[in-house]
This record gives C-alpha cells, sequence and structure tokens, in this order.
C-alpha cells in the first residue's frame, strides 16, 4: 500500500490518510480515545446517541435519509475498549468519488456529516434530549442483556473482571448496566464536553480521500473546541500472577465454558510483540494449532479452544466449550500444552504452519478500505507505522528461540468456569 500520509493538525489529533484508488468505496473512521473511568456507562450511550441524531438531523428518519442519500454510504458507532482505553468511533463506508454521477464529492460531504455530528448534537445548553436518551439508553441496556445471553461472551467478561478487578481493565458490567440505568441528559453533555476536550483523536481514512481536504476540515473542527487538554492514555502491564486463582459459577447453560487468564510477561504492548504473536498463534491460534489438535480433536475434550493475545494489556486469553465432566481433563491438559511451549517442545511444523498462515493474514489486510482502515487504526499508538507487508517481513523473522523465551515469561493468573446450575430436586 503506498502514498501514507500521517499528520498531527493539533494537540493531540491527528490524521492517517492512505490514499489508494484501488477500491470502489473509501472508508473514514474517526477515533475518540480516553482513558476507562467514571464516564464510562454514558460514553456507551453518546455513542448510540450519536449515531442516531444530531441538532441537523434531529429525527432517526431525518438522520437515516442523510446517510442514504450519499450513495447508501454505511455509517456506525460503536465502544470498545483498547488496553485500558475506552474508543469511541464513528466510521463511514462511501462510495468512491468516481462513481459520482453529479460529480460532486462523496468523501467531502461525507466528512462535512462527521464533522456536523461531531460538533452539534441533539442537545441544549442543559443537556440532551430526555426522551432520546431514555430510548438510548433502553438500546443500551438490551446490547448488555444480549451480551449475558451470549455465554460465551459473557465468560469472557467476567473472566476480565475477576482478573483485572483491581485495574481500569477490569470492567464491572453489573455497574456499567446500573450506571446506564442511572444516566440522565446532563451526565450526557458532561460526557460529550468531556470527551472533546481530553480525548486522543484520530481520523484514519483509506481510499481516493483528498487528504488536504480532510486536514482542513477537521484542523477546523479541533480549533473550535475551547480548553482541550487530552488525558494521559495509560495502562497497566501485570507481568506475572502471583498465584493462579479459581473461579466457577453456576447459570442455565447447555455447555460449559471454560477461560484462562495469562499473564503474557509483557512491559508494555511493544514488547516482543512480534514473537508473542507467533507463540500464541502456535499455542492456540488456528486449526494447526497445539490446543486445536491436541485438546480437541486428540483427546475430544471440547468443542472449540483457542487462544488470543491481547497486545494492548499483556493479556492472553483461553477460550474453549467443555463438558463439565472434562473440566479437571480438560484445563489439564490445556496447561500441559503451555508446558510444552515453555520447553520447546513443539514440532518444526507446529512453527512453520504459524508462521506461513499469519504472514499470509498480514499480506491480507489490505484487501478492502475497511480491513485497511482497521489495520493501520490498530496502531495508532505504535512508535511507527508499518504496512501488511513488513508485518509479514517482522512474523518472519521470529525464531524458535524467541517463541520458546516468551513462552516461558507466561504465567497463569486466573481459571473461570462457567457451569450448568445444579439440579436439587
Amino acid at each position: 500500500m503506498n502514498n501514507i500520509a500521517y499528520t498531527e493538525i493539533s494537540k493531540s489529533v491527528r490524521i492517517l490518510c492512505v490514499n489508494t484508488d484501488k477500491f470502489k468505496t473509501n472508508c473514514i473512521k474517526v477515533d475518540f480515545y480516553l482513558p476507562i473511568g467514571e464516564y464510562f456507562p454514558a460514553q456507551n450511550v453518546l455513542a448510540s446517541y450519536m449515531g442516531h441524531t444530531s441538532k441537523k438531523y434531529s429525527t432517526v428518519k431525518a438522520f437515516n435519509s442523510k446517510v442514504e442519500g450519499m450513495y447508501d454510504a454505511c455509517f456506525d458507532t460503536t465502544v470498545s475498549t483498547v488496553g485500558e482505553k475506552v474508543r469511541i468511533r464513528f466510521s463511514m463506508e462511501i462510495l468512491d468519488d468516481k462513481f459520482s454521477i453529479d460529480g460532486n464529492s462523496i468523501s467531502q460531504e461525507a466528512v462535512d456529516f462527521l464533522v456536523e455530528i461531531l460538533s452539534n448534537p441533539n442537545a441544549t445548553e442543559n443537556g440532551f434530549d430526555e426522551e432520546l436518551t431514555t430510548r438510548e439508553i433502553r438500546f443500551t441496556l438490551e446490547n448488555i442483556e444480549a451480551m449475558k445471553n451470549d455465554k460465551r461472551a459473557y465468560a469472557v467478561s467476567r473472566l476480565r473482571q475477576l482478573m483485572c478487578k483491581d485495574e481500569p481493565y477490569g470492567i464491572d458490567n453489573e455497574k456499567l448496566e446500573e450506571g446506564v440505568r442511572n444516566l440522565d441528559g446532563k451526565q450526557l453533555l458532561d460526557a460529550y464536553k468531556d470527551m472533546l476536550k481530553t480525548a486522543t483523536v484520530v481520523i484514519t481514512a483509506c481510499g481516493s480521500v483528498d487528504s488536504e481536504m480532510l486536514k482542513d476540515k477537521f484542523e477546523a473542527f479541533a480549533e473550535k473546541i475551547e480548553n482541550r487538554n487530552p488525558a494521559e492514555l495509560e495502562t497497566v502491564f501485570v507481568t506475572k500472577a502471583d498465584e493462579i486463582r479459581y473461579f466457577k459459577e453456576e447459570m442455565d447453560v447447555n455447555q460449559a465454558k471454560l477461560v484462562i487468564g495469562l499473564r503474557a510477561g509483557m512491559k508494555d504492548s511493544n514488547d516482543d510483540y512480534f514473537a508473542y504473536r507467533v507463540m500464541t498463534d502456535i499455542f492456540g491460534g488456528g486449526p494447526y494449532s497445539r490446543l486445536f489438535l491436541n485438546v480437541r480433536e486428540k483427546m475430544s475434550l471440547c468443542y472449540y479452544c483457542g487462544a488470543r493475545l491481547i497486545r494492548e494489556k499483556g493479556i492472553i486469553l483461553i477460550q474453549s466449550g467443555i463438558e463439565e465432566e472434562n473440566y479437571e481433563k480438560a484445563l489439564s491438559e490445556i496447561l500441559n500444552q503451555l508446558d510444552i511451549m515453555k520447553k520447546g517442545e513443539f514440532t518444526d511444523e507446529d512453527f512453520n504452519s504459524s508462521i506461513i498462515a499469519l504472514c499470509d493474514a498480514f499480506k491480507g489486510v489490505e484487501d478492502s478500505p475497511v480491513a485497511v482502515c482497521n489495520f493501520y487504526s490498530s496502531q495508532e499508538f505504535d512508535e511507527k507505522i508499518i504496512s501488511g507487508e513488513e508485518f509479514a517481513k517482522k512474523i518472519g523473522a521470529v525464531t524458535r528461540e524467541q517463541v520458546i523465551e516468551c513462552a516461558k515469561r507466561v504465567s497463569v493468573d486466573t481459571v473461570y468456569l462457567l457451569k450448568g446450575e445444579e439440579n436439587n430436586d
């Protein structure tokens, strides 16, 4: 991918523009990064609110009509966490300007729309509209409830809360739900003002979007924000677990969920990242991994079993679906496979399969404008932004010895089992 322009336009407001004419659509993402804190419940509702209405497009019909009028563009808002940062994202996928029937710039219209909804929410000086706030609170609570009903996602969220309960990362979903229920329009307005004043803002664009136009529009947006004072964005990295903690909970589930949290031993998100990525992939990445081939296929101890590295927090998360009676055996074999990684007893075939799969994956990250934006935006806090090809080269340069050394630094922190309810009849 050629022609990557990176520009700091004001204090903690920057633009990453990947110019290419290979796609039929363009993608633009505006990310607001803030520390996980008191405004987290409000931020969840705020993103939903601003994704459905604004001062200029005050009704859902007017709002959607505007988006659809831009050649049926796709617009979305999300809230997620990246390490111990909250990311509030506003994203659009639009038709490339060369397909405009009237010759007008679709991308400029889309940028104007983004700046409009970010600058002028549907609110007064006293707060966001109470009726609309109530509606968005209901939507947000429905999303929280949907996560509870997804037992796989629920188990992961509980592991996260239990493992990191003394860290900002350990979000308590009951407290989140309570916080959302108790919100009002004034609190939403406070969260919105805090977002503008204290967030690190990163705009990522891919396609034929005019980088100078993008710069001018968001420079003007940033200049109108008074008293900008971006918050420090830091994450607590715990390099070693002191002991293994075990938790079991009962719920109405057909299939037990075993989730294990490991401390990777990373000091920060860049600490031996590529070697850790290969190590985690050999251990529990694809169908060639140790967990898949041994715990699932050979020993039939689970329905699924995999591991993923949460780079931004220095955690490795193992997820598996099991029969409850296989808990001890499955746990024992998963930890045995981790010991095999530490001893370097994985095969050359294991190692080579992982290298090939990861290199192929990184080489393919630039196959769509959305994938490009996601890939480059994931590097927003790295020291240097590199291409998918460069990522693949770094993966290819990882050695067995580096993988083993990373595995030796891993420690087991928390084991969580979500099992079916006991029948006391």
